[in-house]
């Protein structure tokens, strides 16, 4: 199933952000504050019919969307830390360290590179390399799966991910949803063993980084 995905939007009519839910290029609904609550809409499908929705990934995505649209959402030392995190990615050093200190760990383990340097990685390493793009801040934009036999790389076109964000999405909101998709797509592609798997990587500056 597609998870969700959010977008934070400011509304004249509230004083808070609003939030639009979306499923790929599907209108899901609204979650925004009124009065003392958060409160979600959630509209038909463009036959008119409802959407049927994975109950952990809604979950997931109420948590995010209830963050951004309550009032005093951060407190003062987590606006300083977000402000000091986007310095930082204008900056450029950090994101610079982190890829190096990526590619260290998983440059060796590629099953093939291309004569331009791409590699094409075991699907447990790509597994593993998925887990740690999220824990270095890191999201997974495109995986593209083939099979790697006999020293001959075979593409399957049926095996692609692509995922962008919208004007206006947050990064601390754009990458675990990132991630995420890149995880659930690598659990339902196939098991076998010649299976690998090409990464492009985005930073939170906005750099897209073929691995």
């Amino acid at each position: 199933m597609i998870p969700l995905r959010l977008i934070e939007k400011d509304h004249e009519n509230f004083d808070e952000p609003i939030v639009e839910l979306w499923r790929d290029d599907e209108f899901v609904g609204y979650v925004f504050w009124d009065d003392d609550t958060p409160v979600v809409q959630v509209f038909p499908d463009a036959e008119g019919d409802p959407f049927d929705l994975d109950l952990r990934d809604l979950q997931r995505i109420m948590e995010m969307a209830d963050q951004i649209v309550s009032p005093d959402m951060f407190t003062e030392d987590e606006l300083d830390d977000l402000r000091s995190r986007v310095r930082s990615a204008d900056a450029g050093e950090p994101d610079d360290d982190v890829i190096e200190m990526f590619t260290e760990e998983f440059d060796d383990q590629a099953a093939y590179r291309n004569p331009d340097g791409e590699g094409y990685y075991p699907r447990t390493v790509a597994a593993a390399m998925i887990t740690r793009c999220d824990e270095l801040d890191i999201a997974v934009v495109e995986m593209e799966g083939f099979d790697y036999e006999n020293n001959t790389l075979l593409p399957r076109p049926n095996l692609n991910l692509l995922v962008r964000g919208a004007p206006g999405d947050l990064w601390d909101v754009f990458r675990p949803e990132a991630n995420l998709r890149a995880a659930q797509a690598l659990g339902e592609w196939p098991s076998r063993s010649s299976l690998v798997l090409a990464f492009v990587v985005q930073l939170g500056n906005g750099e897209s980084i073929v691995l």
